[in-house]
């Protein structure tokens, strides 16, 4: 086998490989260029999820006639010129493999202006200038995108979808929008506007320009300033959280990044605030000499290594911290509500014990036909044991003792204590008793808002509601849009109250995972954790037994719907036997 170089159109489709995977790195590295080029205007639009085109158009400092063919070589770049610089980076890019890598894969029209010279026009089709000349445009730069991957099928036929591919280049653009609130965003989609930022420099304009302006209620500001690192931007408090991490947005100095030590950081600030699986909102900016991290890590410079990472997670982890501790932050989703009331018990025969009315906050039932999403297969029958012969009331056996750190119940019985885990409790009860009401035709689940509630999000989640209209229906909401980025909620499941726009985030949010299996059963289980008592809520003593005993006359008792367990029992010989009786 003999070894030879390769030719240079091969080297360019091989790189373009590691900096162009997709259209998102595409929009990615010719932002990246605008916002080097001092743009403070940045203006992205894409045609077929960026396959068929991609203009990016900016206000920046432009390319001249002499500089246009050196641009489009491999390593050509203005960000860099020496090994030092590589330790001492604040640019976006500084490789100079995006133009080449990009232009190897596609064809490039491209319009560019300095301020002290004439405008002029080129065309690129393989990595191959064709023409070049003089042409009237204004200052700053326009390049198109067009037929990506054209002379590389094999490569275009990996990609995902045009709305796929759409929606990993809205997330990048919304990273980069509120990246840099001091520059103007505004992004196309098929010739629909998603969203245009004001460029004022305040984050929080960015962030309701891009997600509408009701996530910005819960929200806290964050600012630190020390003498190595400065943290700054947006936290939600612990009663707003997602299932995910997608909405935690870290920048260091002013890039997007990902990083295993900062989400580590931020959970170990919310510990204790919130339970598992739930995520805060998070936008940061954090700021460092730059020879304190190495962006030079991967060609997506996403991903950078820190210098010192214990300083790095104490200072992160500390300031979250006692931000958090110094508000009062109270868990107000209680287990009946605001109002507190005394629970009415009503007695119903069943053939293994008593069973009660829901009581006040609880799911009460009404008669009017509806028609159910697909049925969902009940849990199996728990297993007779000592807990099944108990009735309500500590006459018949068992008795409450109180409450532990407001979040487990004590409760005694004959021969055993046993820790009852009041949010797993809860949310058992409350999801068998929403899947009955989804199951049964003749019960209505959906309640007409007295006031229709306006809901501001960003533009491509309002696309996926328009698409999903009747699996909404389906769930007892009537939703209407009423702009590009805003919906009108008129009807929603009764059970929901309080939490009408956090249950139609989460359906969103499964709507774009790809696993879609038992969509039903995932959409309940959630709507019961989101309504069920939260850890760190208070119970008087009568609610205590009211949840105990409810508990009890549910199939599955023991575990709550995602697996964990509800109780777990001390018997008395094992007290005797830790305290070596």
């Amino acid at each position: 086998m003999t070894i030879r170089l390769l030719e240079d159109t091969l080297i360019n489709k091989i790189a373009a490989g590691e900096v162009i995977e997709r259209p998102a790195s595409i929009v990615k590295e010719l932002v990246e260029n605008s916002i080097d080029a001092g743009a403070s205007k940045i203006s992205v639009s894409i045609v077929n999820g960026g396959i068929d085109k991609i203009e990016v158009e900016d206000d920046g400092e432009g390319i001249s006639s002499e500089e246009l063919p050196v641009a489009f070589l491999r390593h050509a770049t203005s960000k860099i010129s020496c090994e030092e610089d590589l330790y001492n980076i604040y640019s976006m890019g500084f490789r100079g493999e995006a133009l080449p890598s990009i232009a190897s894969v596609s064809k490039i029209d491209i319009y560019s202006k300095k301020a002290d010279s004439n405008g002029m026009f080129a065309r690129i089709e393989g990595g191959v200038l064709l023409e070049q000349q003089v042409h009237p445009c204004p200052p700053g730069t326009r390049i198109i995108i067009k037929d990506l991957f054209y002379n590389t099928p094999a490569r275009k036929k990996f990609l995902k979808t045009s709305v796929t591919e759409g929606n990993n280049i809205f997330d990048f653009m919304c990273k980069y929008a509120l990246a840099r609130p001091d520059i103007s965003f505004t992004y196309n989609n098929e010739k629909r506007l998603f969203f245009k930022t004001p460029g004022s420099g305040k984050l929080r304009d960015a962030l309701i320009a891009v997600y509408g302006s009701d996530i910005n209620e819960n929200l806290v500001e964050i600012f630190y300033q020390g003498d190595t690192y400065s943290l700054s931007g947006l936290i939600s408090t612990p009663e707003i959280s997602r299932r995910n991490r997608k909405n935690q947005l870290f920048f260091v100095n002013r890039r997007p990044i990902r990083s295993p030590l900062l989400y580590k950081a931020l959970d170990n600030a919310y510990k204790g605030l919130l339970i598992s699986r739930e995520h805060p909102i998070v936008i940061l900016e954090i700021s460092m000499p730059a020879d304190l991290v190495d962006v030079n890590v991967h060609p997506q410079k996403n991903e950078v290594r820190f210098k010192d990472e214990k300083a790095l997670f104490k200072m992160v982890s500390g300031v979250l911290s006692k931000e958090l501790k110094s508000r009062d932050f109270n868990f107000t989703d209680s287990f009946y509500g605001e109002s507190r009331e005394e629970p009415q018990y009503k007695e119903v025969n069943d053939k293994r014990h008593t069973t009660y009315s829901p009581g006040p906050g609880l799911l009460e039932p009404t008669a009017q036909p509806y028609t159910t999403p697909k049925s969902i297969t009940d849990g199996p029958e728990p297993e007779d044991d000592e807990l099944t012969n108990y009735g309500p009331d500590g006459s018949t056996g068992f008795r409450i003792i109180g409450q532990c750190f407001n979040s487990y119940i004590l409760v005694e019985t004959d021969e055993s204590l046993w820790l009852v885990d009041q949010h797993a409790a809860h949310e058992r009860i409350m999801y068998t008793r929403l899947k009955e009401q989804y199951e049964h035709a003749e019960t209505e689940i959906s309640q007409v808002l007295a006031f229709p509630l306006a809901v501001e999000l960003p533009a491509n989640q309002i696309e996926k509601i328009e698409q999903n209209m009747q699996l909404f229906d389906n769930f007892g909401f009537s939703l209407e849009l009423i702009g590009y980025n805003s919906v009108l909620i008129r009807a929603t499941p009764g059970f929901i109250t309080g939490k009408e726009k956090e249950v139609v985030l989460e359906i969103l949010t499964f709507l774009n995972e790809k696993d879609t299996f038992d969509f039903t059963e995932k959409v309940i289980t959630m709507m019961s954790c989101k309504k069920a008592i939260k850890a760190g809520s208070a119970l008087n003593r009568d609610e205590m037994e009211k949840l105990f005993a409810d508990l009890l006359t549910v199939p599955g008792y023991k575990n709550c719907p995602h697996g964990r367990p509800t109780l777990i029992r001390l018997d008395h010989v094992e007290l005797d036997r830790m305290f070596k009786r």
